[in-house]
C-alpha cells in the first residue's frame, strides 16, 4: 500500500505520523512536496486536494475510501474501517471529509 499524504499540512503530518507509530507493514508513506508524482494523470493539486492511497489490488482511493483502506491494515482502526463503510454513515463521513478537505486546500494554498 502506499499512503499520499501532505508533508506541509502540520495536520496531515500528525496524523501520519500518529499511523506510523503503530509500525504496519506494507505501507510506504509518501509526502507529496518531497515526491514527483505521476499517476492516472493526477496533478500536484489533486493530491493536495484529498487524501490518496494505492491499496494492495493497486486500486487508487481517494478521501474517506483511503481512509477505510489505511484503517484496514490497522489493528485498532480496522473495526473503524468497518463502521465508517455502512451507508449512510460513510455518506456522512464523505460529506464531512469534503467539506474539511476543501477548508484545508484553501486556508493552506489560496
Amino acid at each position: 500500500m502506499k499512503v499520499f499524504y501532505d508533508d506541509k499540512c502540520s495536520i496531515c503530518k500528525k496524523e501520519i505520523n500518529f499511523y506510523k507509530k503503530y509500525h504496519v507493514k506494507n505501507i510506504e508513506w509518501i509526502g507529496i512536496h518531497k515526491n514527483k508524482l505521476s499517476l492516472n494523470d493526477k496533478t500536484k493539486k489533486d493530491y493536495l486536494k484529498k487524501m490518496h492511497v494505492i491499496d494492495d489490488d493497486n486500486k487508487l482511493k481517494t478521501g474517506v475510501d483511503a481512509f477505510i483502506a489505511l484503517w484496514k491494515k490497522h489493528r485498532t482502526f480496522k473495526y473503524l474501517s468497518i463502521i465508517i463503510n455502512i451507508q449512510p454513515i460513510k455518506l456522512f463521513a464523505s460529506i464531512l471529509y469534503s467539506f474539511f478537505a476543501k477548508y484545508r486546500y484553501k486556508k493552506l494554498y489560496k
